[in-house]
């Protein structure tokens, strides 16, 4: 499956499981800090059967052009988001498997990390959605102090629109399965979402950081979350 296919039925996906949820006039606090007119229920359409399995599908053959089998040798998830998904994929890659978390656990360069991974892994860094991508910066700076090396990000969903990983000082490159722009595609061709509501996604699409600011959020990628 090519990697248009793969973005066209992860849209689908989350259209057909109601996990895309569309708010302009109550704006979602984003916990990048970002305001936005839509929210991204991840763990909903992974409640749904088939729509897991077509998730879990896409993920895998992503990975394995993105990274390939022998390109890294474990698998760590960000906390919440991450977990269920992170998983699910290390099962399916046979691959050791921690949670990286926010605030430390305990003591020492590994007190960020739930779990055993060997020091000088090759980690795969999966997570469910990214916005501006800041957090995943810390998240792989926590597996840095503690002797991984972050082969690459994997996310079900990017934003899209601010992406920020490179310049966090990680040097791991941030994929994933679809964007908003496959969605507005999938969303226009089935008619899935009503169409005022459509119109505030482009608008907001056009301009994320002029919307935030006029709704409540922060006004760009400086700014604190």
């Amino acid at each position: 499956m090519d990697q248009d296919a793969i973005a066209r039925r992860t849209a689908q996906a989350l259209l057909d499981t109601r996990a895309i949820l569309l708010r302009p006039d109550r704006p979602f606090m984003l916990s990048s800090g970002w305001a936005a007119p839509v929210y991204l229920d991840i763990p909903r359409a992974l409640s749904f059967p088939l729509a897991r399995r077509a998730l879990l599908e896409g993920a895998e053959a992503r990975i394995l052009a993105e990274v390939g089998h022998a390109g890294f040798d474990a698998v760590a998830a960000t906390e919440q988001g991450g977990i269920a998904l992170g998983a699910m994929l290390a099962e399916r890659f046979h691959q050791p498997f921690a949670v990286v978390r926010r605030r430390a656990q305990g003591f020492g360069a590994d007190a960020h990390i739930e779990g055993a991974l060997r020091p000088g892994s090759r980690v795969l860094l999966v997570s469910d959605v990214t916005t501006d991508g800041r957090s995943k910066g810390a998240y792989c700076r926590a597996l840095e102090r503690a002797g991984m090396e972050v082969a690459r990000i994997f996310v079900l969903f990017k934003w899209g629109i601010f992406d920020r990983v490179a310049a966090d000082g990680t040097g791991a490159g941030l994929f994933g399965l679809a964007n908003w722009d496959d969605v507005v595609e999938a969303a226009e061709a089935r008619g899935a979402l009503p169409a005022d509501d459509l119109a505030e996604l482009r608008r907001y699409l056009a301009d994320p950081v002029a919307w935030s600011a006029a709704h409540g959020g922060i006004a760009g990628l400086d700014a604190t979350p």
